[in-house]
């Protein structure tokens, strides 16, 4: 296996769930070219997930997919429930981004043996693109924070600190794999042949909003004197609560950083308020997902997993950012669609 998955376990109660083996693409769906899926969002309060979801529904009205969302509200075992629900609704096929795989996987494989098309999102971990099979998936596809946002953002901290300085991580409390490997990989690439940089530690953000990142960075403040040069956090909403504890205790210059790239990050960055963004692109990450999941309820072979490209912005460069509202609205009138543009090419 050339992937990782979380180490973390939940326990859950496992349902068994009636009449579940007579569902999925076979059934009289797929006669008629409309198909239903189910989306697992893992907390659809951050902008990034919401406006995910809204592009995925908005994809899938062009290919024939009805999407419904469930929000797990970073419960692992409000998750486990929802895609039970999936199954006992005979969605044709589901797609999730895990919280806790030891605690979700168990409800997607009763979603496949109920023959249902399981599609990953962020759910393999790996620097290598896996070229084996990804149980309990039948595909997946990768955001791309962990690995090539967390390159994108170690380099340009790198170059802002001129090689030296004192570099604070914010993670987030909960345990989500993705997101712990993405931080993971902001201390292995900054500091990597850069004796000069230092990883101080990181903190974690309970509560996954501005609020909980001020106060992780607050804490931080206190507990390394204040001596901090730079700061990766997971998501913009923690890099700019860092920005305003470390504004309250008269600590300037230091350079800040977060992914997810949503309108109120790309503000901050305008304003700058913080140094740089990461943007996920949740618009072409509804986009992919559809298209997989078109191909795997039509039989066809895909890869076992697509990476997307994140794509970083400076005060310099925000303004060539494409609006995520603009480009959900522009997937609805089927100005942009996955072949002009939204997916990688071995999609188009």
């Amino acid at each position: 296996m050339k992937w990782k998955t979380s180490a973390v376990t939940a326990t859950v109660a496992v349902l068994l769930l009636p009449s579940v083996a007579a569902c999925g693409s076979d059934d009289s769906a797929a006669a008629n070219g409309s198909y239903r899926v189910g989306l697992s969002d893992p907390v659809s309060s951050q902008p990034l997930d919401r406006a995910w979801g809204q592009a995925t529904i908005a994809a899938g009205k062009h290919a024939g997919i009805d999407v419904t969302v469930l929000d797990a509200a970073l419960d692992a075992n409000k998750q486990v429930s929802d895609i039970d629900q999936f199954v006992a609704q005979q969605m044709d096929g589901v797609i999730v981004f895990p919280l806790a795989p030891n605690a979700v996987d168990p409800a997607l494989e009763r979603a496949r043996t109920a023959g249902i098309k399981v599609l990953g999102a962020s759910a393999i971990i790996s620097e290598n693109e896996p070229t084996e099979p990804v149980a309990p998936y039948d595909a997946a596809f990768n955001q791309n924070s962990d690995v090539g946002g967390a390159r994108l953002l170690a380099d340009h901290v790198a170059e802002r600190l001129d090689g030296k300085g004192r570099v604070l991580g914010i993670g987030i409390g909960a345990p989500v794999p993705s997101i712990k490997f993405m931080v993971e990989n902001y201390e292995k690439y900054v500091t990597e042949n850069r004796p000069g940089i230092e990883w101080l530690g990181t903190v974690d953000n309970a509560t996954d909003d501005q609020a909980g990142g001020e106060r992780a960075a607050t804490e931080a403040i206190a507990r390394f004197r204040g001596e901090i040069d730079a700061v990766m956090a997971y998501n913009t909403a923690s890099a700019i609560g860092a920005a305003v504890a470390l504004k309250r205790a008269g600590i300037n210059g230091v350079v800040i950083v977060g992914q997810n790239g949503d309108p109120e990050g790309a503000r901050a960055v305008q304003q700058g308020q913080i140094d740089a963004i990461v943007d996920l692109v949740p618009w072409r990450q509804g986009l992919v997902g559809v298209e997989i999941m078109r191909r795997l309820l039509a039989g066809e072979t895909v890869k076992p997993v697509t990476y997307l490209q994140p794509e970083l912005y400076t005060q310099e460069t925000i303004g060539e950012r494409l609006d995520w509202d603009e480009a959900i609205r522009q997937i609805e009138s089927g100005e942009l669609t996955c072949a002009n543009g939204g997916c990688p090419d071995h999609l188009r």
